[in-house]
């Protein structure tokens, strides 16, 4: 059976996953027709994370600000991620461990933001950390396999955006961390806000809950047959 025809099964029976994208687009329709940022910028700094609000009391924003988008592209290239991701995660783990992953990536991803990204006095908006745990998840518990339209290895494609994803965030120069703040000067003036515009750390802490998770899930587990056996040594010894 082709990809395509996996994907389209996958997407049909993946209810979490379209309720989330459902929610995602009703909350952009909505700040949308308000004006967005510009017209209503105390629902973003309520609901987007910072640094501010937390130490405030609002930590709902761990949460919350997953469910904010800066704009249509950036919503739209996170909604096509969940749209690849998403329904082999529930497919795969079940719905249960979707919305686990989804929330753990949500806050380890801000948390990752408001302890290593020293803009995180600015609210912080978007859904990406619980992609990347999602991505990370799947390729840590199928490394061999290939993500739809990807043609390498899961363990390959998991690995180098960990790493990725560390350097980037280790080489933002508002860090101001030696050496490694001048190489990130160095890269921002060849791409701009091409490299550093983005929330590596955000990424990073997500990546982290989905690997984490996935090494949870293939865990060796406690059987009957284990404990006999484990029995029968000792007994022996």
């Amino acid at each position: 059976m082709p990809d395509w025809r996996h994907f389209a099964e996958d997407l049909a029976a993946a209810r979490a996953t379209q309720v989330l994208i459902g929610v995602l687009l009703a909350i952009q329709l909505g700040l949308g027709m308000l004006g967005g940022f510009d017209s209503v910028p105390d629902i973003y700094r309520s609901f987007g994370l910072s640094r501010t609000g937390v130490s405030e009391g609002r930590v709902w924003q761990l949460v919350t600000y997953g469910f904010l988008h800066g704009n249509w592209a950036h919503f739209a290239l996170n909604a096509l991620a969940l749209l690849l991701l998403g329904p082999r995660l529930e497919r795969i783990g079940g719905v249960s461990l979707w919305w686990r992953l989804m929330l753990s990536g949500l806050i380890a991803g801000g948390g990752m933001y408001l302890l290593a990204d020293r803009a995180a006095d600015q609210p912080l908006v978007g859904i990406s950390g619980a992609v990347m745990a999602a991505l990370l998840w799947i390729t840590g518990v199928s490394p061999g396999s290939q993500l739809w339209l990807l043609r390498i290895s899961g363990k390959s494609l998991g690995l180098g955006i960990l790493l990725a994803s560390a350097v980037l965030t280790l080489t933002n120069p508002s860090l101001e961390l030696p050496l490694l703040s001048d190489w990130g000067r160095a890269m921002g003036e060849h791409a701009g806000r091409l490299v550093f515009g983005v929330a590596h750390a955000c990424h990073l802490g997500g990546a982290l809950a989905g690997w984490l998770g996935a090494r949870w899930t293939l865990r060796p587990r406690v059987t009957l047959a284990r404990l006999q056996r484990d029995r029968r040594r000792r007994e022996g010894g």
